[in-house]
C-alpha cells in the first residue's frame, strides 16, 4: 500500500489502454519518456545551454540502469515523474543572481506533485532535499502552500486507508522489518557494490565516474562560472546517495542517473571544445559499451530474445494440473499462467523475504500443491524448511532454458515441487 498511485494509475492503464504485463511495461516506458522531457526542461531553467541539456538527456537515455527501470513494470519511473514535475514547478530563477520568490500556484502544485511522488514510492521523499534547497534559494522555504500541497494527496490517501489501517500497519511493518534486516546484513562494501550493481560491467561504470571527475577537475573556470548549478547538482547527488545507503536496492540507483547525467552535460558549457570532445566522448563511450555488453547478454528489444516466453511455456507445461501455486520465478511467468490457466490460484513471493512468523502462513502452505523457485534466488527460510520436512510429499523437477539467440550467454532455471496426490 506504499505505492498507491502506482496501483491506481497502472490499473487504469491496463483496464482502458493496454492490458497485461506488456501493457504495464509500455505505460512505464511512456512515463520514462515524459521524464526525459521534464528533466531537459529543468536543466534549461537552471541555466544550461540547449547543447548541454541535450547532451545530458543523451547520457540519460543511454544509461543502462535508466533503460532497465524505464522498461520494467515497477514504481520508480512514476515516482520520478512526479518528483521531476515538482522540481520543475519551483526551479525557475532559483539559481539566478537575484532569485524571485516562488508564486502561489508554483508552491501549491510543487507540493502536490512531491506528495504524489512519495505515494508512488517512499523513496520520493529524497527529492525533498533538492526541493527544499530550491525553496531556500528563492526565499520561500516557509511557503505555506507548498506544505499544504504536499499534505493534500497524503491526507486523501490516509482517509482512503483508514478502514484498512491495521492491515496497512501490518504490511508496512513487515516491509520495514525487511529493510532493517537487509541494512544490518549488508556491509559498507556491499552497499558500494549496489551503486554499480545495476550495470552489466561495473568496471566500465567506474571508468564513467573517472571521466566525470576528470572533466570537473580540468574545468576549474567552469566550476566557478557555474558554481550555483554545480552546488545544486552536488546537493541532489549527496542527498540521493545517503538514501541509497539506507535502501540496499540497486533499482533505486536509477534516481542517481539524472544528476550524474546533468553533471556530465554541464561540462559542455566549457569553451575549450577539445576538452569537451574528450570528456563528453569518454562519458558517452562508457554508456554505449555497457549497453553493448548488456545487449550481447540480455538482448534488450532483440525480437529473437525469447527467454521469458520459453521459460513461461516450460513452467506452464509442468503446472498443467496445479490448482494453487507458490510462484517465485524470474522471468516472471505470472501473466502467461493466468492467461493459460485462468482458474489457477497463484501466490507470488508470499511471504518472500518478509519477516512473517511461520505460524501465520504454515496453514496456507499446506493448501499449495506446487512450489516454483528460480535457481539462485533467496528463499524464505520457513518455506524452505517446510519443503525439507515434507520432502516425501513432493516430486522435485528442474527446468533450464536458453533464448533462441545465437549467443546463449544467459539461462533461466527453476526448481518445481509438485505435491504428490494422496
Amino acid at each position: 500500500m506504499d505505492a498507491a498511485v502506482v496501483f491506481f494509475s497502472g490499473g487504469f492503464w491496463m483496464k482502458y489502454v493496454f492490458p497485461g504485463i506488456v501493457g504495464l511495461r509500455l505505460y512505464t516506458l511512456v512515463v520514462a519518456a515524459v521524464c526525459i522531457f521534464i528533466f531537459c526542461g529543468i536543466l534549461l531553467r537552471i541555466g544550461f545551454s540547449s547543447l548541454s541539456a541535450l547532451f545530458s538527456c543523451l547520457l540519460l537515455v543511454t544509461d543502462l540502469l535508466f533503460l532497465r527501470v524505464g522498461t520494467m513494470a515497477r514504481m520508480e519511473t512514476l515516482c520520478l515523474f512526479f518528483a521531476l514535475t515538482s522540481l520543475f514547478c519551483i526551479v525557475r530563477t532559483a539559481l539566478d543572481e537575484i532569485p524571485k520568490p516562488v508564486g502561489k500556484i508554483e508552491s501549491l502544485f510543487s507540493g502536490i506533485f512531491l506528495g504524489l511522488s512519495f505515494l508512488s514510492h517512499p523513496f520520493g521523499s529524497v527529492f525533498g532535499i533538492p526541493s527544499l534547497y530550491l525553496l531556500w534559494k528563492r526565499k520561500s522555504l516557509f511557503s505555506i502552500l507548498f506544505w499544504i500541497g504536499g499534505m493534500i494527496p497524503i491526507l486523501v490517501w490516509v482517509v482512503w486507508l483508514l478502514p484498512h489501517w491495521d492491515l496497512f500497519l501490518f504490511q508496512f511493518g513487515l516491509q520495514f522489518g525487511r529493510k532493517k534486516e537487509l541494512f544490518s546484513v549488508f556491509s559498507i562494501l556491499t552497499k558500494i557494490k549496489i551503486l554499480i550493481g545495476g550495470y552489466e560491467n561495473p568496471g566500465v561504470r567506474i571508468l564513467f565516474y573517472i571521466f566525470l571527475l576528470a572533466g570537473i577537475g580540468i574545468n576549474q573556470r567552469l566550476l566557478k562560472e557555474k558554481k550555483e548549478q554545480f552546488l545544486f547538482l552536488l546537493i541532489w547527488i549527496l542527498g540521493t546517495v545517503v538514501f541509497l545507503f539506507l535502501s540496499t536496492e540497486f533499482y533505486y540507483v536509477m534516481y542517481l542517473t539524472l544528476p550524474l547525467s546533468a553533471l556530465g552535460g554541464i561540462l559542455l558549457e566549457e569553451s575549450d571544445r577539445k576538452r569537451v570532445i574528450y570528456v563528453g566522448s569518454g562519458l558517452l563511450f562508457c554508456n554505449l559499451i555497457v549497453l553493448f555488453l548488456a545487449y550481447r547478454k540480455v538482448g534488450f528489444i532483440n525480437p529473437e530474445f525469447d527467454l521469458g516466453k520459453k521459460f513461461s511455456e516450460e513452467i506452464a507445461a509442468e503446472l498443467k494440473y496445479s490448482k494453487k501455486v507458490y510462484l517465485q520465478a524470474i522471468p516472471d511467468p505470472y501473466f502467461y499462467l493466468k492467461e493459460k490457466y485462468p482458474n489457477q490460484k497463484i501466490l507470488e513471493f508470499i511471504p518472500g523475504e518478509l519477516p512473517i512468523p511461520p505460524e501465520m502462513f504454515v496453514n496456507t502452505l499446506d493448501t499449495i500443491d506446487t512450489f516454483v523457485f528460480s535457481e539462485g534466488t533467496k528463499r524464505n527460510e520457513n518455506v524452505e524448511n517446510y519443503l525439507k520436512e515434507n520432502a516425501s510429499s513432493f516430486y522435485k523437477r528442474s527446468i533450464s532454458v536458453s533464448p533462441s539467440t545465437t549467443r546463449k550467454l544467459i539461462r533461466a532455471q527453476a526448481e518445481i515441487y509438485l505435491r504428490k496426490k494422496k
